[in-house]
């Protein structure tokens, strides 16, 4: 099966967490168009990955474990890891769902951040790349969006620390911190919206592809802001 090519072909190799979402999917497709195995680990299958790995329903921890049992069993080695998991909600303080909504975007956000980073720390090659997705506007007060942006500020965290350490030897940890991507979820939310100023999940992609074949990859550690001004994008550490 996939298992048996993947462990056969000897290609560079890139798993991706939130695979079969919009994000992921975009990654998994221009990875496997440039000469990479991809791994996709999600809710759901996606046919485009040469390996897709389906997190089971219920408990996190022995979903992954499962996960890593998969990952052993097919030898992986990873040069990338790819966070592309996620999700956004609104919602000031005085919400009469502020709890859910912190629990939902704990679940979406870090819980998906920390089970990539520990899937990375176990599999992914010395000198390889962790790349989690941050939030540009969590770098600053979110009073409007509280549960997303202390979840994606966790997350901001949880990149600095692995910067100091608990991934493989000379591997970097980088978040990417969009401020809005153009995804068909986004624009049936925002149909108004200008969507020249979003950034297009193909232009995120190619980024990444570039940082796995270890081309202008940004310091350890370092926050990467991308924003798309008329169809123009720019990548920036913040």
């Amino acid at each position: 099966g996939g298992g048996f090519l993947f462990l056969t072909l000897k290609m560079p190799s890139a798993l991706v967490y939130g695979g079969a979402g919009q994000l992921g999917d975009a990654i998994v497709k221009i990875f496997a168009e440039n000469g990479f195995d991809t791994v996709s680990v999600d809710f759901r299958k996606n046919e485009a990955a040469k390996v897709s790995i389906c997190l089971e329903a219920g408990d996190v921890q022995s979903a992954v474990d499962k996960v890593a049992e998969q990952l052993t069993s097919i030898n992986a080695s990873l040069d990338i890891v790819i966070c592309a998991a996620g999700g956004w909600a609104g919602g000031d303080i005085k919400s009469k769902d502020i709890l859910a909504g912190v629990d939902k975007m704990y679940n979406y956000n870090i819980t998906s951040a920390v089970a990539a980073s520990h899937l990375a720390s176990h599999f992914m090659k010395e000198g390889g790349a962790l790349i989690l997705t941050g939030a540009a506007a969590a770098t600053g007060p979110t009073p409007g969006m509280i549960a997303y942006g202390i979840t994606k500020a966790a997350t901001h965290h949880l990149i600095s620390s692995l910067a100091e350490g608990g991934l493989p030897k000379d591997a970097i940890v980088a978040g990417i911190l969009p401020i809005c991507l153009d995804t068909q979820t986004n624009r049936k939310g925002m149909p108004g919206a200008n969507f020249d100023d979003w950034t297009p999940l193909d232009t995120v992609a190619e980024l990444l592809l570039k940082w796995a074949k270890n081309e202008e990859r940004p310091d350890n550690g370092a926050l990467i802001k991308i924003t798309t001004k008329n169809k123009e994008t720019k990548f920036e550490k913040v």
